[in-house]
């Protein structure tokens, strides 16, 4: 069934169902994950950004609209989190373009997949905090920034990492297509294994 859905269309419903169910737990888990002076923000949106590049199913997306996917997700997210239009609608096509240029480099298994989701989600906080920084909405020393906001927040999404990569990773490849485009067949001789003889030649 699920070879029948296009990759980039569940790519883009399962972008906009991460952004709604990072609310979700945010809004569930506030207690613990915004305990003062803790704040670990869950961030399934950029795993479910990244899956395409994570799971080797990118050029079913193809690469602009893995872009466009994570500008559209990151302008939902400014709207409806963090009320600033520009911080994600920028920051996740950046995060996108950084774990493209990771990936480059490495197999298409779960440790390395996990290893660019780790960079990339290192870089999209640190360009977070500089950016909300630049705008006199964060008043918080590097220090503070990494022990109560940085290791708490990875922390958790690993946590979301190893209960949702494999499921994600699942529905990709079910709905992997064949790439015909670069699919080649020599000009074989198609007897040419077979020792067929005529009628005449037999006697």
């Amino acid at each position: 069934m699920l070879k029948y859905i296009h990759t980039t269309w569940l790519h883009a419903i399962l972008v906009l169902v991460a952004v709604y169910l990072d609310g979700g737990i945010a809004l569930q888990l506030a207690g613990v994950l915004f305990k003062l002076p803790t704040a670990a923000s869950p961030f399934l949106c950029i795993l479910v950004i990244l899956m395409p590049i994570l799971s080797g199913t990118v050029n079913q997306v193809r690469m602009r609209w893995g872009y466009v996917i994570a500008f559209a997700g990151g302008l939902v997210f400014d709207i409806f989190y963090t009320g600033i239009i520009g911080i994600a609608m920028i920051g996740f096509p950046l995060t996108f373009w950084v774990a493209a240029n990771i990936q480059r480099y490495f197999p298409n298994t779960m440790f390395w997949a996990m290893a660019t989701w780790f960079l990339s989600l290192c870089t999209y906080l640190t360009y977070d905090y500089l950016a909300f920084g630049l705008i006199n909405l964060a008043n918080l020393a590097p220090a503070s920034f990494v022990v109560f906001h940085l290791f708490p927040t990875l922390l958790i999404n690993l946590i979301l990492f190893l209960l949702c990569y494999q499921g994600l990773d699942f529905l990709y490849q079910a709905t992997r297509q064949p790439d015909l485009e670069h699919y080649n067949v020599d000009r074989r001789d198609l007897n040419s294994g077979l020792n067929f003889k005529r009628r005449s030649q037999r006697y």
